[in-house]
């Protein structure tokens, strides 16, 4: 089982690009009627805990960082990247913090996947925001224990995820940026309807694979 890589990429801010201002979008676009705005708190209270038939997906909490070194410092788990692989808790605790700021602002963000028969955290995923190409986007991310790999959690866990944003933030696109080798993590991509972008718009060694918004 591959994994959606993360990226520090500059997370979005509400007051970075302002309603009307970002420089990506068309002046067609910008006519659209726009979608609900929904606040961080109406975001928290739908997204914080989800259960799916066989998982937990649960807000970030400050002691995930053991859990998150488990999984993240494993290097079965960076078999495609194994330059990003967590050397130490500190490395791991640092990522978390992250994701928890993005919690605050936003109201989502990356869960904590929990099997729900046993309450075990077997990985971590789910979506940013994130700027990209000078465009907000969801980033799409998962990494599960290699235990878990080959039973369906990462379809479900991002299946689920991407409903949530089709329903709640339909006006960001989702993207999730995979290494060209990974081909497990691709096909995770393709089975929740994500299509893999042109040449012109990958990265060296990685393919991007995206919803389909107007302009794409």
């Amino acid at each position: 089982m591959g994994q959606a890589e993360e990226k520090p990429w500059p997370r979005y801010h509400a007051n970075d690009v302002k309603r009307g201002g970002n420089p990506a979008l068309t002046n067609e676009e910008l006519h659209q009627p726009q979608p609900i705005q929904r606040s961080p708190a109406e975001l928290a209270a739908i997204w914080s805990a989800v259960r799916t038939p066989r998982l937990l997906l649960r807000r970030l909490r400050a002691e995930d960082g053991p859990a998150m070194f488990r999984i993240h410092g494993d290097p079965a788990t960076y078999q495609y990247s194994p330059e990003s692989v967590h050397r130490s808790l500190a490395s791991s605790e640092a990522m978390l913090q992250l994701c928890r700021l993005h919690w605050a602002e936003h109201g989502f963000g990356y869960w904590a996947v929990e099997r729900a028969r046993d309450q075990l955290v077997i990985g971590f995923g789910g979506l940013e925001q994130q700027l990209w190409h000078k465009r907000s986007v969801l980033n799409l991310y998962y990494r599960l224990t290699p235990s878990a790999w080959g039973q369906g959690y990462a379809t479900e866990m991002a299946r689920t995820a991407l409903q949530l944003a089709r329903e709640y933030l339909p006006h960001l696109p989702i993207i999730a940026r995979i290494r060209a080798a990974n081909l497990p993590s691709q096909q995770v991509a393709l089975k929740v309807g994500l299509r893999r972008l042109p040449p012109e718009m990958e990265e060296p060694g990685y393919y991007i694979f995206a919803s389909e918004p107007a302009g794409w």
